[in-house]
């Protein structure tokens, strides 16, 4: 009988390593998410706008010896004031989840990701973080009436993607693109007027260096929040390292400090610089998936866990149907010289999203 695995949280980084451990070991792996589907996080835009799906069948994704437990845990092991990590004390060995039910295990990848998969209805503004954000905010922008009014506050890669896909989809609206800073900030100042000039062309007013502090301000109908998400407390309330962030403090081999039976990947993990950059997108998130997987399998086996490593190539930007940039990279994301606009941006952009899903779909068979 093979040792229990648990995968806490059914995105890229968790899915990519659910898969890898059931391939390589006899392990019994069970992945904890709250959805029957798998979410193409980076299709949430176009869902947000009607103009595309976002979901696939979860079990599509996953290995035939992968099981799924419906549920949010809510807690890992005894908690902080009780037993320390790694002993036998009752409960110390579960995850919790939101329905009372425990999950025991011997290892665990720590995958949670970023954004609420649970928010708050009744919140102020919307996101496009998670799958319920994506559909309250296209409901809330399919409700509004030609001449209503969009702001989508902040610059970043998602802000632009949110604004162009909304306003390619509903042109009859006002659709505004706000920013305490540059717009695209990160790339070239080439790149960055590409993408002003798909802004101009899709009638976007952009307010750049503009600092919103709530949702009276943008003065729109509705108002989405691109900004940063934030990272479940999971691992808080768990009595794990974290850092400021609430981010799961992880060593060179994504193994959790002072607990040898968790290990992390994704976005809610604090690496250490030998590790890489960790950006919060899918080209780092199934690599720690892959390295997560590897520590796995190696403490399963009684081995040294190699370190882990993050390398990128691109970072790729959806500005509405037909048009895309993709921004060449160095290994360390920073940009090159090189980017790819235009229709054969949107085509690349599209392959790199079709082959993200391929990706995690590889040790599915």
């Amino acid at each position: 009988m093979g040792r229990a695995v648990v995968v806490v949280g059914a995105g890229y980084a968790g899915i990519a390593a659910a898969n890898r451990i059931a391939a390589g070991s006899d392990a019994q792996v069970t992945v904890v998410g709250p959805r029957e589907v798998f979410v193409e996080r980076i299709r949430l835009h176009r869902l947000a706008a009607g103009s595309g799906e976002a979901t696939v069948p979860l079990r599509t994704v996953l290995h035939p010896r992968v099981q799924h437990r419906s549920g949010l845990a809510t807690l890992i092991g005894a908690g902080p004031g009780n037993d320390s990590p790694g002993n036998d004390s009752p409960g110390n060995d579960t995850v919790l989840l939101d329905d009372g039910s425990t999950v025991r295990f011997d290892r665990l990848v720590y995958a949670v990701g970023s954004g609420d998969p649970d928010p708050d209805p009744g919140a102020d503004g919307y996101r496009v973080d998670s799958l319920e954000d994506a559909r309250r905010l296209h409901a809330a922008v399919a409700a509004l009436p030609a001449g209503g009014t969009v702001a989508v506050v902040g610059g970043g890669l998602t802000g632009v993607e949110t604004a162009t896909e909304l306003a390619a989809a509903r042109p009859d609206l006002a659709v505004r693109l706000v920013t305490d800073a540059e717009v695209a900030g990160g790339l070239p100042a080439r790149s960055r007027d590409r993408v002003r000039a798909r802004l101009r062309a899709l009638g976007v007013g952009l307010r750049e260096h503009t600092r919103v502090t709530g949702t009276a301000d943008p003065g729109a109908d509705v108002v989405v929040w691109a900004t940063p998400p934030a990272v479940p407390d999971l691992a808080r309330r768990s009595g794990l390292p974290t850092d400021d962030a609430g981010r799961l403090r992880v060593d060179a081999t994504l193994t959790a400090l002072g607990d040898p039976r968790i290990v992390g990947a994704g976005d809610a993990i604090s690496a250490p610089p030998e590790v890489g950059f960790v950006r919060a997108s899918c080209q780092a998130a199934i690599p720690l998936g892959n390295a997560a997987a590897r520590t796995v399998l190696a403490g399963l086996a009684g081995r040294a866990a190699p370190a882990a490593s993050v390398v990128y190539g691109a970072q790729c930007l959806a500005l509405g149907p037909g048009a895309g940039l993709v921004q060449l990279v160095d290994t360390h994301d920073v940009p090159r010289r090189i980017a790819i606009g235009g229709r054969a941006g949107a085509a690349i952009k599209e392959q790199v999203v079709r082959h993200t899903l391929r990706a995690i779909r590889s040790r599915a068979a």
